[in-house]
């Protein structure tokens, strides 16, 4: 019987340059280690925000797929006399396996025929072999850059505070250095710092929006998308982006919020190359076009926190954005 697979990493803020491929390499190991344990699954998932990466398996074996393990020995003539008794080379090789020589088979090949045998291997319970293939997982995930922390083995792109894993609604036992393993989770680190409990995929991301996680990578990114569209459009403009600008901004939050700012009409004057490189090289700020594609006097941020007054926020942003516009 097939259960549900929920394992969180929870960590200090990762760069967010390293997330869009830890989510793939998370996903490809994750399949690795399992195929090589014979656990088959469906429905494998992976989401990341600054401070976790998520595995989320829908369907996983309750024991792993039996196997059939087939040892080929010597040949038919060299392990037979003329009276049909095993000879020296059958016995060895039986007594190399384990076996009593009766339970020898013949096995034909491509290259003819030969004694062997064929045993098979039942099963281990998922749940045994979980603690094992998660820790390989947590250990097997490659960043661009990883660091060790206080002196223990386990590199990771940043220290690593918490696990989440619940395989069938219960917590699987699982230590790394001197993390343990449970059933929750921790919520934004400014507007929700509490940890919360979860019982499933879908508890889980339910209670991680109540706390401000907006935990799948893909919804933040149409939520930023969508919510800069109507922004830039509440300018009387087009929101201007690339792809690589939505992404970083994607792996930037846990919980967006749309800020939209302005700057000094004067400041048009620059090449528009040289303003568009300033707002989303060095600030990650989505410039806003009119239908003709020439800059408008504003821009959209994103931020992570949800402020009270979204007008401080904004000026903070354009006092940035004016400096850096004045030195060029």
């Amino acid at each position: 019987m097939s259960k549900e697979l929920l394992f969180e990493i929870g960590t200090e803020e990762i760069p967010a340059g390293f997330l869009s491929k830890a989510v793939i390499d998370m996903e490809e190991i994750s399949k690795k280690l399992l195929a090589e344990n014979r656990i088959a699954c469906s429905g494998i998932k992976c989401l990341a925000t600054p401070r976790r990466l998520v595995l989320y398996i829908a369907d996983l074996a309750g024991k792993q797929e039996y196997q059939t393990i087939e040892k080929i020995g010597p040949a038919k003539k060299a392990a037979f006399d003329e009276n049909g008794k095993p000879t020296k080379a059958a016995l060895g090789f039986a007594r190399g396996l384990g076996i009593d020589p009766s339970e020898l088979q013949i096995i034909t090949t491509e290259k003819g025929e030969y004694v062997g045998a064929r045993r098979e291997v039942s099963g281990r319970p998922t749940e045994e072999l979980l603690p094992e293939i998660l820790k390989s997982l947590a250990f097997s995930v490659p960043f661009r850059k990883s660091m060790r922390w206080s002196d223990y083995d386990l590199r990771f792109a940043r220290p690593i505070h918490w696990f989440l894993a619940i395989y069938g609604g219960k917590v699987i036992p699982l230590q790394m250095e001197n993390v343990t393993a449970g059933n929750e989770s921790y919520g934004h680190r400014f507007m929700s710092p509490a940890s919360f409990s979860a019982s499933n995929f879908n508890d889980y991301l339910e209670k991680a929006r109540k706390n401000y996680i907006i935990a799948d990578h893909e919804e933040r990114k149409k939520t930023i998308l969508n919510e800069a569209q109507k922004a830039a459009a509440q300018a009387g403009g087009n929101l201007y982006y690339t792809e690589e600008l939505l992404e970083t901004v994607t792996f930037l939050v846990e919980y967006p919020v749309i800020i939209q700012g302005g700057f000094d009409e004067k400041y048009l004057k620059i090449p528009k190359e040289v303003i568009v490189t300033t707002m989303i090289s060095h600030q990650k700020y989505f410039p806003v076009t009119n239908e003709k594609g020439k800059l408008l006097p504003c821009f959209i941020a994103v931020s992570n926190t949800k402020p009270r007054d979204e007008s401080v926020v904004a000026r903070g942003n354009e006092r940035v954005l004016r400096a850096r516009l004045a030195d060029a």
